[in-house]
C-alpha cells in the first residue's frame, strides 16, 4: 500500500493533467470562435449576421474564461504536488490510506472507529427496530401477525 504522501501527489498530479487538458481544449475552442467571429464582422449586412457575431463573441469570451480557469486549477495543483513530495516524511508517511467504509458496515475486517469525545455507535435504535418490523426483517420476521389470531 502506498503512503499517504504518495497517494496525495498522484492524485494532484492526475488533476494538474486533466485541468491542464481542459485549459487547452477551451483555449482552442475560444480562438476558433474569435476567428468565426472575425469573419462575422467583415460582413455585417443584415441583423442575423450582427447577432451571429454577437453570439460568436459571447461564446469566445465564456471559453477564455474556462481556460484562465482550468489553468489556474492546473497551477494549483502543480503547487501541491510538489509541496506533497516535498513534504517532511513524519508528516503525511504515518498516515496511509484505508478501505474503511460505511456503507458495508457488516464485512469482518472493516469497522468504525469513533473518534475521541464521540458517544459510541448503536448497535440499533428504536426507529431501525421499526423499520425492521415494517419490512420485515430481523428478529420480528418471523412473528405471527396479532391480527390473524383468533
Amino acid at each position: 500500500m502506498s503512503t499517504m504522501r504518495g497517494h496525495l501527489a498522484d492524485m494532484h498530479k492526475r488533476h494538474q493533467q486533466h485541468h491542464e487538458l481542459k485549459a487547452t481544449v477551451h483555449k482552442s475552442i475560444a480562438t476558433h470562435f474569435t476567428k468565426l467571429a472575425g469573419h462575422f464582422k467583415k460582413t455585417e449586412v443584415s441583423e442575423a449576421e450582427k447577432d451571429a457575431h454577437a453570439i460568436l463573441e459571447a461564446l469566445s469570451s465564456e471559453h477564455d474564461t474556462l481556460w484562465q480557469e482550468h489553468s489556474d486549477l492546473a497551477h494549483y495543483h502543480e503547487q501541491q504536488m510538489e509541496a506533497c513530495s516535498k513534504a517532511a516524511d513524519g508528516d503525511l508517511n504515518k498516515i496511509q490510506p484505508t478501505s474503511v467504509s460505511a456503507v458495508a458496515p457488516d464485512r469482518p475486517n472493516i469497522r468504525a472507529v469513533p473518534r475521541h469525545g464521540q458517544q459510541p455507535l448503536p448497535a440499533s435504535t428504536p426507529e431501525t427496530d421499526e423499520m425492521a418490523k415494517m419490512m420485515g426483517f430481523g428478529e420480528h420476521m418471523h412473528t405471527e401477525e396479532s391480527s390473524l389470531r383468533t
